[in-house]
């Protein structure tokens, strides 16, 4: 099997495409570069090893064989990925490949028209305007592709490294972001997708409108989508394909008129507040109202983030508060 062929095979088991022989075909080569003591090659030498290391195998695998239980195709890359890395040539080539299956999801998009590729070479920002209004800003060391324009019932684009997306809305047209493994699904929204090719997570991150997030190797997203509302994110860890929904990092205001009248309080009902926190920042804060009956706030919380201002809170009346998920949970025995 020459290198092409190799990659293509590759490409099915990594979709969750290849029959049971090909599997075993696959988890066999892995665990030859496993065995492999020599981490340091040139170039050529690294390529003439993965290819000898497969050749190898190729033979020795039947149908008829034996398989041992298979971890999930997401799990199986990625423990790949990491053996592989010591010896360079072999992350490169794995890469490659997650990157291809995301650009040919675009060039079935496209036909036969090139894909754009922008990156970002700067150590600022770089802002990309694409055909049907939306932007994306990319982070310095990160790269996007698209077609040239839309086409089709969806856009589609693919992301390596970290950028902000502000969808132009379209419900007629979702667009998708391919990302490492992970895929945004949006009608119109802005969203940050963090998707850096040498970590073991992926992160998503709203700051408005709503997002549904899915594996790629998903074969039906609407069974498997993670939807997303603003100050939420999504983490994608790609040893084991779990997606895990929790609280952005640092949540931000959702009506920013209100932090001119919001965040100064005087004797101010602590229930009150927290109610005014859910609200500014589309945040559930569940207290017990009775316990708190007795407990004002005198305090400028402006200009803090959501921890500092809830840890301030906390401490002026002897609380505690802990996050749930996407839920905060504030635990008080009163005030005298």
């Amino acid at each position: 099997m020459d290198p092409l062929q190799l990659r293509a095979l590759l490409t099915k088991y990594q979709n969750g495409d290849a029959s049971a022989s090909e599997r075993a075909q696959v988890d066999a080569w892995y665990d030859a570069l496993d065995a492999e003591p020599e981490l340091t090659r040139a170039a050529s030498d690294k390529q003439t090893f993965i290819e000898r290391h497969w050749q190898q195998v190729a033979g020795q695998i039947s149908p008829s064989n034996t398989m041992r239980p298979m971890p999930t195709v997401v799990y199986r890359l990625a423990a790949a990925a990491v053996v592989v890395l010591g010896i360079g040539l072999g992350w490169y080539f794995l890469m490659n490949l997650a990157r291809e299956a995301d650009s040919g999801r675009l060039t079935a998009q496209t036909g036969k028209r090139e894909l754009v590729s922008k990156t970002n070479e700067s150590s600022q920002p770089l802002r990309v305007a694409l055909s049907d209004g939306s932007t994306v800003t990319l982070k310095p060391g990160s790269r996007v592709q698209y077609p040239p324009r839309f086409i089709g019932n969806r856009r589609e684009v693919q992301l390596m490294g970290e950028a902000f997306f502000e969808v132009t809305k379209n419900p007629e047209r979702p667009f998708l972001v391919y990302a490492n493994g992970l895929v945004t699904k949006v009608l119109g929204t802005s969203f940050t997708i963090v998707a850096d090719a040498g970590k073991p997570t992926a992160e998503v991150v709203v700051r408005t409108g709503r997002v549904a997030v899915y594996r790629q190797t998903d074969k039906q997203e609407n069974e498997s989508d993670l939807v997303l509302k603003p100050n939420e994110k999504a983490t994608f860890f790609r040893a084991d394909s779990r997606l895990v929904k929790s609280l952005a990092d640092h949540p931000v205001v959702l009506r920013p008129a209100a932090i001119k009248t919001h965040f100064v309080f005087d004797d101010t009902p602590v229930a009150r507040v927290f109610r005014e926190l859910d609200d500014v920042y589309g945040i559930h804060i569940s207290f017990d109202e009775q316990a708190l009956v007795n407990c004002t706030l005198t305090a400028n919380l402006a200009n803090q983030p959501l921890s500092a201002q809830l840890d301030m809170i906390c401490l002026s009346i002897g609380a505690t508060y802990q996050i749930n998920g996407t839920r905060i949970q504030v635990s008080s025995r009163g005030c005298p």
